[in-house]
């Protein structure tokens, strides 16, 4: 990590720390809105259903490239996280949020051995065998909005994955 990134991750996380009512003035006004998007029915019962992550904390598999987080405009892109990988496996790379405690502990963003839980006592079907780790430091949506979720949508449907959990990080 370059210095200069290091000393934004630090800037930002002083700055969320002792400004937290300035976030409540951040607005979503440069994003696309999608009007018409249909209502999604759970058409069969939870415990039959494939169950995905979909984090935005950063989190890939150790032997993944990082995530670039000296790009100014964010790295848009995404990783593929598979639905046995051992937490052992995992890492996060991100700099508007501390990692310390993810890197430790990646259920925190990833909860992924949860999901193994349920879907050993039944309460879910299956964890799905593609999960995904984007980094949600992403200035510039352009890139993300016409190339990433685009991806992520087409394997969710050739995965056939009935449920996602969107982990925010």
């Amino acid at each position: 990590m370059k210095m200069k990134t290091k000393i934004k991750s630090k800037l930002s996380r002083a700055f969320a720390y002792n400004f937290s009512g300035a976030y409540e003035k951040f607005t979503m006004s440069h994003m696309n809105e999608y009007e018409g998007v249909p209502e999604t029915v759970l058409t069969k019962p939870l415990k039959e259903c494939t169950v995905a992550l979909v984090s935005t904390a950063g989190v890939h598999l150790k032997s993944d490239l990082p995530f670039d987080v000296d790009n100014p405009a964010g790295d848009h892109t995404f990783r593929l996280i598979p639905g046995d990988a051992d937490e052992k496996e995992l890492t996060v790379t991100h700099i508007y949020y501390d990692t310390k405690f993810a890197k430790t502990d990646p259920s925190i963003v990833f909860p992924l051995q949860q999901l193994r839980d349920m879907a050993e006592t039944g309460d879910i079907g299956a964890v799905a065998s593609a999960n995904i780790g984007l980094n949600g430091g992403i200035l510039d949506t352009q890139l993300v909005e016409q190339e990433s979720i685009p991806q992520v949508v087409k394997l969710i449907r050739n995965e056939n994955i009935d449920i996602v959990l969107l982990v925010p990080g």
